[in-house]
């Protein structure tokens, strides 16, 4: 009577359970560290004045948020002065000065710690310099800074939401493989062992 191959159906099995397991946190974590969902991040000055950023790429076929974030002296997000007024233009060019977007803000702050300059969907891969014309000095307590940033408008919570479920999933699912390609791992050792000690008695192991 043939007997089933029951070591390579149970080492297979628990092969396929660990893919199974750690494919979608294997494709999201390569996601997130494949693309810059930060493609530029620059100090602005709050004087008045034209700046260039350097150039930066982006990679996503998706939308992008141009934004400032006020800053302290130990570089934490803080309120800022409701009394001042930001006023400028921005725009976004190419490497051939062909304008990819531009926007103009002239409204006095809010007491917030940040403000969406706007968004825009450029070509995937474009490379890109954004330009910053201050009208007017931008009053803020000393030791403020403000930090302009390109950002992806991919949701940052929905990817930690995702990869906390693709953990849980991976746990579920690969680690009872893991346990059997363990066991298997274990069972091998210990038959080598008995073998080598005991010639003869593989078999019946």
């Amino acid at each position: 009577m043939k007997s089933w191959p029951w070591g390579k159906i149970f080492f297979w099995t628990a092969c396929f359970l660990v893919v199974l397991g750690i494919s979608p946190l294997a494709a999201l974590m390569w996601h997130f560290y494949a693309h810059n969902f930060q493609p530029l991040s620059m100090q602005l000055p709050l004087k008045q004045g034209t700046y260039t950023s350097a150039v930066f790429k982006t990679d996503l076929d998706e939308s992008y948020m141009i934004q400032i974030d006020f800053l302290d002296a130990t570089q934490h997000s803080r309120v800022m002065n409701p009394d001042a007024v930001l006023d400028m233009d921005w725009k976004i060019v190419d490497d051939h000065d062909a304008v990819v977007a531009h926007g103009t803000q002239g409204f006095r702050l809010s007491s917030s710690s940040g403000v969406n300059l706007g968004d825009y969907h450029p070509q995937r891969g474009l490379r890109q310099r954004i330009i910053i014309d201050m009208h007017r000095d931008l009053v803020e307590p000393n030791g403020s800074s403000v930090t302009l940033e390109v950002n992806s408008t991919e949701d940052p919570e929905g990817r930690a939401f995702g990869y906390g479920m693709f953990l849980r999933w991976a746990v579920l699912v690969a680690g009872p493989g893991v346990v059997v390609l363990l066991v298997l791992l274990f069972l091998r050792i210990i038959r080598r062992a008995a073998a080598e000690t005991f010639p003869g008695t593989q078999e019946m192991l």
